[in-house]
């Protein structure tokens, strides 16, 4: 469910920005301010942030709200976490409480509404999550009716006729619960998201974290993914998260010599939420690379060992290959 909500949140970011496109230097300026977010550069997002003028002030808001959650990664288990639902709900009510609404009202109603759902998604507050979610749905698929041929919409497109099916096929609660909503394809939206990750646009970096995440953990085709994470990795080597996926992408297309580098740094990172799969990853290299089962068992029982929220899908596939051993 978290990844559903999850997916669902990115997407009204992405329709933010396509329906300011065309704005010219202010559009450039948002997607300046994205890219430095996603470098964590958050002194130069600042600067980017500073260049829109006060009528893009509901912009401003929902791209600090988007500079908070990955400047605290994971920002709902971190010291800034009621900081950031604060701010949401606060976003909320101005947009809600909007005297002259325009087109771009719902749009960012529909972002806070996600990152709520998200939120309380992440902390198993699932009827919390829920509700937020319903309230943003019909604004989803209304977007995704208008059928607009940018490489943001076949990002939005991609997810949802993807993920649909994807939730619907993987058991009785899902298929129940999803059955009223409107079907997809998996196949579909993959090619989807393969064409909005390879344009240039304000989608192209969320179309490439999801179609390398989709191909690799759900699809089981990680060479396909390869150059996509590459990118990411390339265009963006501060942000952790971004070699952590390049990282699992080597390690499953058994490119281990080349992903060895990538492990040693997460795994010394002083933050568990990137030390715990450093240490997961290494597990695995010295399992399947170099034949050493002691030194793969110490790695997993430290995953295992760890208490660590964020980091549970790590130690339940750390205490999977303790059992096979």
């Amino acid at each position: 469910m978290n990844r559903l909500v999850i997916t669902l949140a990115f997407i009204c970011l992405n329709f933010v920005a396509t329906a300011q496109a065309a704005e010219g230097d202010t559009a450039l300026s948002r997607l300046q301010a994205l890219h430095c977010i996603y470098g964590l550069h958050f002194g130069d997002f600042q600067k980017s942030l500073s260049l829109l003028n006060e009528k893009e002030k509901n912009a401003k808001a929902l791209l600090e709200i988007f500079a908070l959650r990955w400047r605290e990664v994971p920002v709902a288990f971190s010291a800034s976490n009621k900081k950031y639902e604060e701010l949401l709900l606060k976003n909320l009510t101005t947009l809600e409480n909007e005297k002259e609404p325009h087109l771009l009202t719902g749009y960012f109603k529909i972002c806070t509404f996600l990152f709520l759902a998200e939120y309380h998604s992440l902390l198993d507050e699932n009827w919390a999550a829920l509700k937020y979610a319903q309230k943003a749905y019909p604004l989803i698929i209304e977007s995704i009716d208008k059928n607009i041929n940018l490489p943001e919409f076949q990002f939005v497109k991609g997810l949802y006729l993807y993920y649909i099916e994807f939730y619907k096929q993987k058991n009785f609660f899902y298929r129940a619960a999803l059955s009223p909503l409107r079907s997809g394809s998996r196949q579909k939206g993959i090619a989807f998201l393969k064409a909005s990750a390879e344009q240039p646009s304000i989608a192209q970096v969320e179309a490439r974290i999801y179609y390398s995440h989709i191909l690799m953990h759900l699809e089981n085709r990680p060479w396909e993914a390869l150059a996509v994470s590459r990118q990411l990795a390339t265009d963006f080597p501060e942000n952790l998260k971004f070699t952590e996926l390049y990282a699992d992408n080597l390690i499953r297309c058994k490119l281990y010599k080349e992903a060895i580098s990538m492990v040693d740094r997460l795994q010394n990172q002083k933050k568990e939420y990137y030390s715990i799969p450093g240490h997961f990853f290494r597990g695995v290299i010295e399992e399947e690379y170099f034949k050493n089962t002691v030194k793969a068992k110490q790695e997993y029982e430290y995953c295992v060992e760890k208490n660590y929220t964020p980091s549970e899908v790590y130690k339940r596939l750390a205490s999977q290959r303790l059992k096979k051993m």
